[in-house]
C-alpha cells in the first residue's frame, strides 16, 4: 500500500528530517531550468502560455548557457519562484543584488533587411544609441516569418514587410516612433525571438 510522504516526514527523527530537508536544497540549487519546470508539473506550453512566448522560446531558454536576467526573473516568476542573486565574499557580509540598470529595458528598433539572393535578416538598434546592436542570422523568407511571429506581430503587419521585401530589396522598420512604426521593443523580445547580440567588428 502506498504511503503519503507527509505521514512519512511526520515520524522521521529531527536530525534526519533536517539532513533530508538540506539534501532536497542542495540538490533544488543543481537543478537546470526544465528540471525546476518539471519540479513544478509545469510544461513548455504551460510557460509559454504564462509568458505569452510562442513555446519554441521556452525550449531556447531553457538550453541557453548565458541569458538576460529579465529573462531569468520572468521564467522563474512564472514558475512560482522568486529570484534572488547574492555576491558572496569571504571576509564580508553577502549582498543581495537587486538592482541591475536599465539595459534590459532598454527599446529597440527593429528592421527586417533583404540581403539579396532570397536572403534575410533581422537587425536591432538601441532607440536612444546606448545600447549593444542585436542580430538573427541570415535566413529565407520562412525563417523571417517565424521569426517576426515569434516577436509577436500582427499578421497583416508580416505579410506588409513580406512584400515589401519581395518587391525590392531593401529595409523595412518594424519598430520606432514614426508613423508607419508599430512598435519597440526590448532585449528580453529580441532574445526571446532569437536575436544575439551583434559583432560590430
Amino acid at each position: 500500500m502506498a504511503r503519503n510522504y507527509k505521514e512519512l516526514q511526520a515520524k522521521m527523527d529531527p536530525a534526519s528530517l533536517a539532513d533530508n530537508q538540506q539534501r532536497v536544497r542542495e540538490e533544488l540549487q543543481r537543478m537546470a531550468l526544465e528540471d525546476v519546470r518539471s519540479a513544478k508539473l509545469l510544461t513548455q506550453s504551460d510557460m509559454a502560455e504564462m509568458l505569452d512566448v510562442p513555446q519554441s522560446s521556452i525550449s531556447r531558454i531553457e538550453q541557453r548557457a548565458d541569458m538576460y536576467l529579465s529573462t531569468l526573473r520572468d521564467y522563474v516568476h512564472a514558475a512560482g519562484g522568486e529570484l534572488r542573486i547574492q555576491a558572496v565574499f569571504p571576509d564580508r557580509p553577502t549582498v543581495v543584488i537587486n538592482r541591475f540598470g536599465e539595459y534590459e529595458e532598454r527599446p529597440y528598433l527593429v528592421q527586417a533587411t533583404a540581403e539579396g539572393a532570397g536572403v534575410f535578416r533581422l537587425r536591432a538598434r538601441p532607440f536612444n544609441h546606448d545600447g549593444a546592436p542585436f542580430s538573427t542570422r541570415p535566413f529565407k523568407m520562412s525563417g523571417l516569418t517565424k521569426t517576426m511571429k515569434a516577436l509577436h506581430l500582427p499578421e497583416p503587419q508580416i505579410a506588409s514587410i513580406r512584400q515589401s521585401l519581395e518587391k525590392a530589396a531593401g529595409k523595412v522598420e518594424i519598430g520606432g516612433s514614426g508613423p508607419s512604426i508599430q512598435r519597440v521593443f526590448s532585449v528580453q523580445h529580441l532574445v526571446d525571438a532569437g536575436f544575439e547580440e551583434a559583432n560590430t567588428e
